[in-house]
């Protein structure tokens, strides 16, 4: 007995220590960014969007599953799906991808990077978005992404102008690479209450530019137009909804583009169309569905609808092959959404990554086919 006694004490230390560990990290791990200053706060308070205790929709959604309205063709993701993914979920060897070359990435050309971060030459100026390069969670055992033949990095890119941000989850802005882009880049435009993270992270405030819904700024000729997205946004157990998400309008006299960032369906996309369309392409998401998320996010069939509505001459599907952030098949978002593309007749783009094109000759190739040979 008095074994056992001694053995269940070291447990409950064991335990305390993990807990006290885990609740150090969660305070103190450069991470989650920091709460936004007074001047911020005051910006916030005064946003439409804010109810005095957090951002909101434009449409009252639920994160969570709403078993009544499950769409008929789809099903959420049981814990066996998580537990026990099937073999060929995940890429069985590393994605083939093209050596970038910055050089390359001339006027009017872009290029992707995998998953949401892109760049592009446009009015003079070198846009990138999202830039996330190393893992899609705080937690060091999570969110690793997938392999590449050509990976990436941060020192392979050519002089960055404007980077834009859509929100604050960890598969959109990833700390590391901001702390390595905060002396390269010479501007950041980011929703409400992110210039706080940025600045925590060495990101001098007089380089950022906090936008609301609608507000729009011109930076060198090329217009930066933060419009609405339905989403949600939180680095913490807490402070879900405490910062803005959005998705954004880039306008130059050579191109004008959207960026979805992360989303549901909604009306939204039509009245942007509406309101500042015709675009010549649409960078939409199009990966890390669930019948649980269906408000938060696009099932592929919507992706394409969401580029009809927004009038875009050319359908550009992010965020998909990266990170493994959802039940399906990491190569199930592009078959569908180019499935229906073909149906709809719309203009789609499927570069490899790295691949640096233009707008007058579409990748279309279906590289990831090889994969499953």
């Amino acid at each position: 007995m008095e074994i056992i006694f001694i053995i269940f004490q070291y447990l409950i230390i064991v335990l305390v220590l993990l807990f006290l560990s885990i609740f150090i990290f969660l305070n103190t791990s450069s991470q989650f960014g920091a709460a936004p200053n007074k001047e911020s706060k005051k910006l916030i308070q005064n946003s439409k969007n804010f109810n005095s205790e957090k951002f909101v929709n434009l449409n009252p959604v639920t994160v969570s599953i709403d078993e009544a309205n499950l769409r008929a063709a789809e099903k959420s993701a049981t814990l066996k799906d998580w537990i026990s993914p099937a073999q060929d979920k995940n890429p069985l060897k590393s994605l083939p991808t093209i050596k970038f070359k910055s050089n390359n990435l001339t006027a009017g050309k872009l290029v992707w990077l995998g998953h949401s971060t892109l760049l592009m030459n446009t009015g003079g100026l070198i846009v990138m978005t999202d830039p996330v390069f190393n893992r899609a969670s705080p937690l060091p055992i999570f969110g690793k992404p997938f392999p590449f033949e050509n990976p990436i990095i941060i020192d392979d890119l050519p002089k960055v102008n404007v980077v834009i941000i859509s929100h604050d989850h960890y598969d959109h802005l990833d700390a590391t690479a901001i702390k390595n882009l905060a002396k390269k880049v010479d501007h950041f435009f980011v929703p409400l209450g992110i210039k706080a993270h940025l600045e925590s992270w060495g990101v001098d405030r007089s380089k950022i530019s906090e936008l609301d819904w609608y507000d729009s700024q011109n930076y060198k000729g090329v217009q930066f137009t933060l419009t609405p997205a339905q989403h949600f946004s939180g680095r913490g157990l807490t402070n879900r909804n405490s910062t803005l998400w959005g998705s954004w309008i880039i306008n130059s006299k050579s191109m004008k583009a959207y960026f979805s960032g992360d989303g549901g369906y909604s009306n939204t996309f039509k009245e942007l169309g509406e309101t500042y369309g015709p675009f010549d392409i649409a960078f939409i998401e199009n990966g890390a569905y669930n019948a649980s998320w269906s408000k938060i996010h696009m099932f592929p069939d919507q992706s394409v609808q969401a580029s009809i509505d927004l009038n875009a001459k050319v359908l550009f599907p992010i965020h998909w092959s990266k990170f493994d952030l959802s039940s399906h098949s990491w190569d199930d978002p592009i078959i569908r959404v180019t499935d229906e593309a073909k149906k709809k007749n719309v203009n789609i783009a499927t570069p490899m990554i790295g691949e640096i094109f233009d707008l007058i000759n579409l990748p279309n190739t279906h590289w990831w086919e090889s994969l499953r040979k």
